[in-house]
């Protein structure tokens, strides 16, 4: 049978040796080491690249989220997962964001934490539905954000410095004034943005433009 191999990560020495003890005594688990902080962290993986790593979040000199980021760059295969004493969702999500895939608590049953890890070797991710809905919403809204990006992206250079303006509230007069044009190209310009745009005013406009992450001049 293939061992996880597995490398805890806590500034607590107490919690690293009582996770140690937990995982010696299975014997699909295998330690290939622990780590206080960030440095020993990379200390560990020019040595080894372990299935999971059992990462804390708050450590010295530098942070889990950090750490988590790291491990995805440095060794893609490794699987993180999150051990914190903290029940909360939004530094859980910047995690997940980071590359985890689940999480535990501090307070969890050892058994609960050998399941979960068992999981994650297997390929699960394992988050609650309060996370899940959360990253779900996030990519909902990134996958909105570069859909409309997509179509900003077909307007000519002119046309998206005149929406970037719009976006700011500024007028067909003060849009001409700052571009070195006339009210009237100015005019056209937006007759052309708004057909792009599937839109049929400049509100609308100005709204699909803060939605694509414009909002000032370059």
């Amino acid at each position: 049978m293939e061992k996880i191999s597995l490398l805890i990560v806590d500034d607590h020495p107490m919690i690293l040796s009582g996770l140690q003890q937990i995982f010696k005594k299975q014997a699909d688990f295998e330690i290939v080491g622990g780590a206080e902080n960030l440095a020993q962290l990379e200390t560990v993986l020019k040595e080894a690249s372990p299935a999971i790593v059992l990462m804390d979040i708050e450590m010295p000199h530098g942070d889990g989220i950090e750490a988590t980021a790291y491990v995805r760059k440095h060794s893609p295969a490794t699987k993180v997962v999150i051990f914190t004493g903290y029940d909360n969702p939004d530094l859980i999500f910047r995690a997940v964001k980071a590359g985890a895939v689940g999480y535990l608590l501090k307070n969890a049953r050892a058994n609960d934490i050998l399941d979960t890890l068992r999981k994650v070797a297997a390929g699960e991710i394992v988050l609650n539905p309060e996370i899940a809905g959360k990253f779900l919403r996030e990519f909902q809204r990134d996958q909105e954000t570069e859909d409309l990006r997509q179509i900003v992206r077909t307007l000519t250079t002119r046309e998206d410095e005149v929406l970037r303006l719009v976006a700011t509230g500024a007028n067909n007069k003060e849009i001409g004034q700052r571009l070195f044009i006339s009210e009237l190209t100015v005019k056209m310009h937006l007759a052309s943005i708004f057909r792009k745009l599937q839109v049929n005013d400049r509100t609308k406009a100005a709204v699909f433009a803060l939605k694509a992450g414009l909002g000032s001049t370059r």
